[in-house]
Parts: structure tokens; sequence; C-alpha cells
């Protein structure tokens, strides 16, 4: 891996794309605001149907955030409609999590700077 294209890229991205993409600028605020997105769109390329609310924080660990934070975090994004809370179609108790349109496609062009790194 070339650690320097990296970090140049890094600095590019941050630099040229802070307004480009909504959906990362605000995941990008804070480390369980990254956390959470990652959380979520791994659920979503992996075909997880493990994706409700309350296993992703389960994986977040403790000491980067309380379940306040965590849940106001979860509930900008989908006001925000970066993500959709859908009822779980097998336990009605439960929402699951999933990225919007909008959110994947930001997701992917952004991500376009790390390949071939």
């Amino acid at each position: 891996m070339n650690y320097l294209k990296l970090l140049e890229n890094l600095k590019q991205d941050l630099k040229l794309n802070l307004n480009k993409y909504q959906t990362v600028k605000f995941f990008r605020k804070n480390i369980v605001s990254y956390w959470i997105w990652f959380e979520v769109l791994e659920q979503y390329y992996n075909n997880n149907n493990n994706n409700n609310i309350e296993s992703i924080i389960q994986i977040i660990p403790n000491e980067l955030g309380s379940r306040p934070t965590l849940f106001k975090v979860i509930d900008t994004a989908i006001h925000k409609k970066y993500f959709i809370k859908e009822l779980d179609k097998y336990d009605k108790r439960k929402f699951n999590l999933i990225p919007s349109q909008q959110t994947i496609k930001e997701f992917e062009e952004w991500s376009e700077i790390f390949k071939g790194l």
C-alpha cells in the first residue's frame, strides 16, 4: 500500500468533498457516527437480516458513546433521510436500519478514492 498516496487522497477528500456528499459529511463528524454508518452499510452489503437497531447498537463499543448518544445519531440520520427505519417483518417489536439510496450512492462515489491504493 502506498501510504503517502493514501494520506494525499484523504487530505484532498477533506478539502474538496466537504460539502459534496452530505451523508458522508454527516457521518464523519465523530467516531460514533462513523461506527454506526459503517455498521449499517456493512449489514446492507452483506445482505444481513440482523440489521435491527438494537443489534447494531450492541456491536458498538460502550466506551464510544452512551445509548442515548447512539440513538440521537440514529434518530438524526433517520430524520435527515440518510437511514430508513423499517419494521422487522419477522419480529414486529424490532426496527431495522437500512441506508437510503442517497447514503449508498454517496458512499460508493466517495469510496472511489480508496480504490487502487
